[in-house]
């Protein structure tokens, strides 16, 4: 009885253990058929599934290139910051060298000081200008009150520039010499005999002529103040450039290229007449 029981016992254990077989079986390795609903289900299903995914897939891109595109973005915009700041460290730098320019010009001019014993002088710097390419009238930021007076000799280190013509409390204004109402008595500097007047004109050169009709200037010498006139005697005017002797005429006419650029002027040097002040 009990070998009986004992022997069924294995049976249904052995039964039982050939079902998880064949269970595990089946799930593994899929079924062998599907239903008819399933199948026809899968059909519909499989396209929109198709179409899905692909769209998720677009998303998915479109999302990562938005991201890219933020952080390329985000590099372009400290690039442009990087060359900004590299744009304006450059233009310090152009200004820092303007100014180093200006004030050796300056230096040019204090020399010129010093060397002919002149006590009263001050720098200045310009604030405006009448319209016009050239620098034929224009302000500066001295008066009366820095002790500026009218007829002043203004110049930069390139050479003569004008005088001051008006004069306010903290402001004076100075008429250059290519201004067409201005004159300048001059000497060639390679014969300081050779004496005569130059003019401003439209042109921004200067035209004049030598008081001796036989006075033999040359194209390239250089004219520098006679001290004659209104201005401080021996600042540099200018080169000759053309010399012009007309039969009908007695005396030379020259045209002057003026030292000064008067396209750009920032900065100026004004010397005080001692007879004035």
């Amino acid at each position: 009885m009990k070998k009986m029981i004992r022997r069924g016992g294995m049976m249904i254990v052995t039964f039982v253990t050939i079902i998880l077989i064949i269970t595990i079986g089946i799930t593994i390795g899929g079924r062998a058929r599907v239903s008819m609903p399933e199948n026809l289900i899968g059909k519909v299903i499989t396209p929109v599934q198709k179409v899905l995914y692909k769209s998720g897939q677009g998303i998915e891109e479109a999302i990562r290139s938005l991201f890219k595109f933020r952080s390329i973005a985000k590099e372009n915009k400290l690039l442009k910051k990087e060359v900004q700041d590299l744009n304006q460290k450059l233009i310090e730098l152009s200004l820092t060298k303007d100014e180093l320019n200006e004030l050796r010009h300056l230096q040019d001019a204090l020399n010129y000081v010093k060397e002919n014993n002149k006590r009263n002088y001050i720098t200045a710097n310009v604030t405006g200008k009448d319209t016009g390419n050239w620098f034929n009238i224009f302000t500066i930021d001295v008066g009366k009150k820095h002790g500026i007076i009218k007829n002043s000799t203004v110049l930069n280190g390139d050479g003569l520039i004008g005088r001051v013509y008006e004069v306010g409390d903290n402001w004076s204004k100075v008429v250059t010499i290519i201004d067409n109402k201005s004159s300048v008595s001059f000497q060639v500097l390679r014969s300081n005999q050779y004496i005569g007047v130059i003019r401003g004109s439209v042109k921004a050169d200067l035209t004049g002529y030598l008081i001796d009709p036989e006075a033999e200037v040359l194209v390239g010498d250089k004219l520098i103040t006679s001290g004659l006139s209104m201005f401080e005697k021996g600042i540099l005017i200018g080169e000759v450039k053309e010399v012009i002797k007309k039969k009908d005429e007695l005396l030379k006419t020259i045209i002057v290229k003026p030292a000064v650029n008067f396209k750009k002027i920032d900065k100026v040097f004004i010397i005080i007449p001692e007879k004035l002040s």
